[in-house]
């Protein structure tokens, strides 16, 4: 069920790649557009990432981290963390797709949440 969940996800207008990744950094599954970049070496980085997002969020005394979005040139890359550890990357073509995206996890997220229980 995550690969249909990614699917979907995959086929939303902007999304270049995605990928569930694992608490330590390893890629459990991965979709990608021909033109995107691998995103499989891509987990330990957005593992990291995250932990540092959480550790910010803890001195910071905001609460628990919803969502980690870096912006680049080349469009942004969502990172989502999930529950029992795992997290969701997006990577999308152009902040323009920000909002479509966004919209479309409202729905996968709980389903990707589901596949993982």
């Amino acid at each position: 069920m995550v690969q249909e969940v990614l699917s979907e996800l995959q086929v939303t207008k902007g999304v270049l790649a995605s990928a569930l990744v694992a608490e330590d950094g390893f890629v459990i599954e991965s979709l990608r557009a021909d033109q995107a970049p691998d995103v499989d070496f891509l987990g330990g980085a957005a593992s990291t990432a995250l932990a540092s997002a959480r550790a910010l969020s803890q001195e910071l005394e905001r609460g628990e981290v919803e969502e980690v979005m870096v912006e680049y040139p080349e469009g942004p890359v969502l990172l989502v963390p999930l529950e029992d550890g795992y997290l969701l990357v997006v990577l999308m073509d152009s902040m323009q797709s920000l909002g479509r995206v966004r919209f479309q996890l409202k729905k996968s997220i709980p389903r990707l949440q589901e596949a993982l229980s």
